[in-house]
This record gives C-alpha cells, sequence and structure tokens, in this order.
C-alpha cells in the first residue's frame, strides 16, 4: 500500500501521540500501584499530590486520545479520497 505526503505525515502523528498516550497511562498505573489504590476517589484526588498528578496525567490522557482520534479521522479522509 502507497501512501502520499499527507497520509505519512498523519500516520507518524498517530505514532507519536498514541506512544504519549501509553507513557500516561504507564505513569498512571505506576503511582496508583505505588499509592495502593486504583479507585480514586474525589476526596483523594483533591488532598494528595499524587491525586493532583493523576488529574493532570488524566487531562493529558483525555486531550491526547481527542488529538488521536482526530488524526485517525483525517487519515481515514485521506484515504477515502484516492
Amino acid at each position: 500500500m502507497r501512501f502520499n505526503e499527507k497520509e505519512k505525515d498523519a500516520l507518524f502523528k498517530i505514532l507519536i501521540f498514541s506512544v504519549i498516550q501509553i507513557y500516561c497511562i504507564y505513569i498512571h498505573f505506576i503511582i496508583s500501584a505505588h499509592s495502593g489504590d486504583f479507585n480514586w476517589t474525589i476526596e483523594r484526588l483533591m488532598s494528595s499530590f499524587a491525586g493532583s498528578v493523576i488529574q493532570i496525567i488524566d487531562l493529558i490522557t483525555l486531550i491526547n486520545g481527542i488529538i488521536i482520534f482526530l488524526y485517525i479521522v483525517i487519515l481515514l479522509i485521506l484515504l477515502a479520497k484516492d
């Protein structure tokens, strides 16, 4: 299968953002395992430093997931044009 430049660029960006997404999920898992609880309550998220870090990582993961979704849609549109 041959890709043009725009398709290659979209695939590369999907790859890069996916690696960042996996890295954030690993950090979330490590922090949760270190704290000993995988069910974060509002009180724990607001009262501890680890909870603040988890909130930031969740926000990064959400934004990154939206970006990955948009690049997948762009890639599918580019593939449908050909």
